[in-house]
């Protein structure tokens, strides 16, 4: 009797919805070199039984930049599309729109942040989840710390949380007094470039395993040569990356991997620019 229930319950939603339900559009904070091309790479996904979301493959997607040139490429079986897109010759924050319309006609759309960097400026990476949160007692010194780095660097956040989370994080640093900046994650899906077609058109395709982030950002950025946290774990992953590092305040393990300094003020005045 109870399968039964649950039969009809299911079947009562599919008639009522048909093909319906709602599409999940996701496209976190994206950044690239001022006057060139930046990758981008959005997902998919659709809920059609209000239990799960569930990727969609050969879905046509739109992107551009602010005003720029729209850019298509189709989901693959993860729901990912991704191709380049042409950013502006000005520095900025700017606007990246995303959206798809299917065939009978419902369309889902979405503005990200695409962040452009002038790629010669020198850059840092800062490991999110190490900032101290607005009440805590080095909250400030760290705030000013930041503003002074940014004077002279463009500064990113890295992030193991979600992308659905990004507003979050933002409304954090925000609410911290941080500098603004781009938050993306420590890992990301490995990704390569193909050029298929007549055209040659770039197609990102998307693989399954993760990989940092940080090798990718320094080719497109070779001046992103510092990062800053609060733990060996990130202090190895920026050196992998051929990055130096900082660790901020006591450790509990020792790191060689990094040049230890006491507080977050230590950090305004430090060296950019790579040895050598």
């Amino acid at each position: 009797m109870r399968t039964s229930l649950l039969v009809l319950v299911l079947l009562t939603a599919v008639v009522a919805g048909g093909c319906g339900g709602h599409y999940t559009l996701t496209a976190g904070d994206h950044i690239g070199p001022a006057g060139e091309y930046a990758p981008v790479v959005v997902r998919l996904q659709r809920n059609d039984f209000f239990v799960l979301d569930l990727p969609v493959k050969d879905a046509a997607m739109r992107l551009r930049v602010d005003e720029g040139l729209e850019r298509g490429a189709y989901t693959d079986k993860l729901g990912y599309a991704g191709t380049t897109v042409p950013t502006p010759a000005q520095p900025g924050r700017y606007p990246l729109h995303v959206d798809h319309m299917d065939i009978e006609g419902d369309e889902v759309a979405t503005e990200a942040a695409m962040y452009v960097w002038d790629a010669a400026r020198p850059a840092v990476a800062v490991d999110l989840g190490a900032l101290p949160q607005s009440w805590e007692d080095d909250a400030p010194v760290a705030r000013e710390a930041l503003h002074r780095l940014a004077e002279r660097a463009n500064i990113l956040y890295l992030t193991r949380e979600d992308v659905d989370r990004q507003q979050d994080l933002h409304d954090r640093l925000s609410a911290g007094g941080y500098p603004n900046g781009p938050i993306l994650l420590w890992q990301r899906e490995r990704w390569h470039i193909v050029r298929d077609g007549e055209l040659r058109l770039p197609r990102i395709v998307v693989e399954a395993r993760l990989v940092s982030q940080l090798p990718d950002l320094r080719e497109m950025f070779p001046n992103l040569s510092l990062g800053i946290g609060t733990t060996p774990i990130a202090a190895r992953a920026f050196c992998a990356a051929g990055m130096r590092s900082i660790l901020v305040g006591p450790l509990k393990e020792e790191c060689p991997e990094a040049m230890r300094v006491d507080s977050w003020q230590a950090v305004e005045n430090v060296r950019l620019e790579p040895e050598g």
